[in-house]
């Protein structure tokens, strides 16, 4: 069941620049959530390139591929303790008001082991794109701009008693986004 989106012709280059970053990360045939997942793009090429078990979920099914989704209803992530070996969003939290990222942070600690996180580090042609881009790819996504620097994300693990390994990737002069890179794990001593 494959439907057109215009985040097919949109998304690859980010798909493949994530898919890329992660790959090290992963362990083959880990158990993965994929939060804020989109249209699933990102979720189809890891279950494809790295044989991830892929469950997807977000706040509306946007699926353009036949993957598993879970609606996220509330606050909470609809799944028991440590379920998964992963849990990713990527350009996922600045969608979310910074007062409820904090939240999501937790849930996402509790479900799963690791959570990798892949953002737009804040510009004003990155908040431009992300803007437009979005309104092509979901029309109705809210895009409240919520930001953070590579700082603030640190002060926010530390906030929630979580390691972090931190990723400032290179940008083509004609791609419009510089992206941050995060994998974090509870601290052990929480």
């Amino acid at each position: 069941m494959k439907k057109f989106n215009i985040s097919s012709i949109t998304s690859p280059y980010r798909a493949n620049l994530i898919i890329k970053t992660y790959r090290s990360w992963f362990k083959r045939d880990g158990k993965v959530l994929d939060v804020g997942c989109g249209t699933g793009i990102v979720a189809n090429l890891l279950k494809k390139k790295l044989g991830l078990k892929i469950t997807c979920c977000d706040v509306k099914n946007y699926l353009v591929h036949n993957i598993s989704f879970v609606k996220i209803k509330g606050n909470k992530l609809p799944f028991p303790k440590q379920n998964f070996d992963v849990v990713l969003f990527n350009d996922v939290l600045h969608h979310i008001d910074k007062s409820k990222q904090e939240q999501i942070m937790n849930e996402a600690l509790r479900v799963g082991k690791n959570v990798f996180i892949f953002e737009i580090e804040p510009s004003l042609t990155g908040k431009i794109f992300d803007i437009i881009l979005n309104k092509f790819h979901y029309g109705d996504l809210a895009v409240p701009l919520s930001f953070r620097y590579p700082k603030e994300w640190k002060q926010l693990f530390k906030k929630l008693s979580a390691n972090c390994d931190y990723i400032r990737l290179k940008k083509p002069f004609w791609y419009p986004f510089t992206h941050i890179v995060f994998r974090i794990s509870k601290n052990n001593n929480r």
